[in-house]
């Protein structure tokens, strides 16, 4: 018995200190919450998990861990509001289809609010967080924020029909495009509204009619039907034009216009004044040019400056505008009747060599050569002779000096080109005096005569 007891006690003591041992253990172990390894399912939340690695963010994990389960969060209202929304009336070629999704996606995790930290977990390894947001906190968000929106853009509505019966039509146009801005949140939903009247109506209707017929009638005009650019002018015309809305002047409408000047086309803004009018010069054509065109239209760009910055409106206000005015530009080509005298060594030369060169480089510039029977004709004068310059070895050295002197039917002198000292070299005196004739006409065909034409343009 006294056996027995020796060996049956430290029998009975070990299991004991084992049993302690085992439920020490098992107060110490950590539980790992449920949401962990199974994501929750409640249809009264939107929830955010999100599990980050330690090694990976040794110092900032749990920031991290934060910021990816309001991302997360963000994500499952994204999904839920574009499943669910109705898209409104106000679709312009899909610009809604299109934007919504975008607009949604860019400003929930921005504008998130109301969410509360549900729990977060940590191991040695990683770290664990779980935000959710009640479904109905967040429709009451975003209701209050509809409301405080679509307020705001009523009140421009306001301001936009004010300004129209004031005839103060970019400035409405201006409200407009505010208006429809302020709650451009909301452009993917239906959005009736209460005016001061007690009348129910389509607020993002109303502002987009009001932008698009703001545009619509503003109607650009001229006195002229054709712009004639004439050579007395040196190639510059001042091209008046006029806007009406409603068939009223209206100031302060920016406007944009473009021609081409032959190769390169030009573009500008303006703006018509107090009295409606706006003056645009155009000029700089390139030499040679006969018809043009100048197109004016209302600078819808500038309107939306007023937008927000990265404002989604862009893409559906840009492709607006009022029916341009165009009008076909017409170059008077410059007439000029050329003269003058070509000597060598101081007597008259059998043959002409010069003058119908210049002729013939200027038709090529777009010139039109014409004879006496025009009296309205630029007269172009060629004075023309020959030097020895030297002799030697058999050869002649002869020297070129012209002048080409271009007058108005006034007599009035336009400009005077020279062309100095051309050499000509040959075993004869008279033909070292063609020789030089011959180099001149070279450089006439290349870009003397070119640069005298660009001249008249400028």
């Amino acid at each position: 018995m006294i056996r027995l007891a020796r060996f049956v006690l430290p029998l009975v003591v070990a299991s004991t200190l084992l049993l302690l041992s085992s439920c020490s253990s098992s107060k110490d172990a950590v539980q790992v919450p449920v949401w962990v390894t199974e994501r929750p399912i409640n249809p009264s939340y939107y929830i955010g998990i999100a599990t980050v690695s330690k090694f990976e963010y040794p110092y900032n994990a749990m920031d991290v861990a934060r910021e990816n389960a309001l991302n997360s969060l963000a994500r499952e209202i994204r999904v839920q509001v574009s499943s669910t929304s109705v898209l409104s009336t106000l679709q312009v070629n899909h610009w809604i289809d299109e934007n919504f999704a975008s607009t949604i996606t860019s400003t929930v995790a921005e504008d998130l609010e109301g969410y509360t930290l549900a729990d977060s977990f940590e191991t040695e390894s990683e770290v664990h967080v779980y935000y959710k947001l009640s479904k109905a906190t967040y429709a009451s968000i975003i209701a209050e924020r509809k409301r405080v929106a679509l307020g705001h853009a009523y009140g421009h509505y306001l301001d936009a029909g004010r300004f129209l019966s004031e005839g103060s039509i970019p400035r409405a146009i201006e409200r407009y495009l505010m208006g429809l801005d302020a709650m451009s949140h909301y452009l993917g939903e239906e959005n009736p509204y209460t005016g001061e009247d007690g009348v129910e109506f389509k607020l993002d209707r109303a502002l987009l009619n009001g932008i698009s017929d703001g545009i619509a009638k503003l109607e650009i005009s001229s006195d002229l039907e054709v712009v004639n650019v004439l050579l007395e002018n040196r190639y510059a015309e001042t091209v008046k034009v006029f806007v009406r809305y409603n068939g009223e002047l209206v100031g302060g409408v920016p406007l944009s216009y473009k021609y081409s000047r032959g190769i390169i086309p030009i573009s500008g803004t303006t703006s018509s004044s107090g009295d409606g009018a706006a003056n645009i010069v155009i000029k700089d054509f390139d030499p040679g040019t006969v018809h043009s065109e100048i197109t004016v239209e209302v600078d819808v760009l500038s309107l939306l400056k007023v937008l927000k910055p990265l404002s989604p409106l862009k893409p559906l206000v840009e492709h607006l505008n009022a029916t341009p005015l165009i009008l076909p530009i017409e170059l008077e080509a410059p007439k000029i009747r050329v003269t003058g005298n070509e000597k060598l060594f101081g007597k008259k030369a059998r043959n002409k060599t010069l003058i119908p060169a210049i002729k013939a480089a200027l038709i090529e510039s777009g010139v039109e050569v014409v004879d006496g029977s025009h009296p309205d004709a630029l007269t172009l004068r060629v004075q023309a002779d020959t030097r020895i310059g030297g002799e030697g070895r058999g050869f002649y050295t002869a020297y070129l000096n012209a002048t080409l002197s271009l007058k108005d039917s006034n007599g009035t002198l336009v400009m005077q080109k020279t062309l100095d000292n051309v050499k000509g070299v040959q075993t004869e005196r008279k033909r070292a005096g063609e020789e030089a004739y011959k180099k001149a006409s070279k450089q006439i065909k290349n870009r003397f005569i070119e640069l005298f034409v660009e001249s008249l343009y400028e």
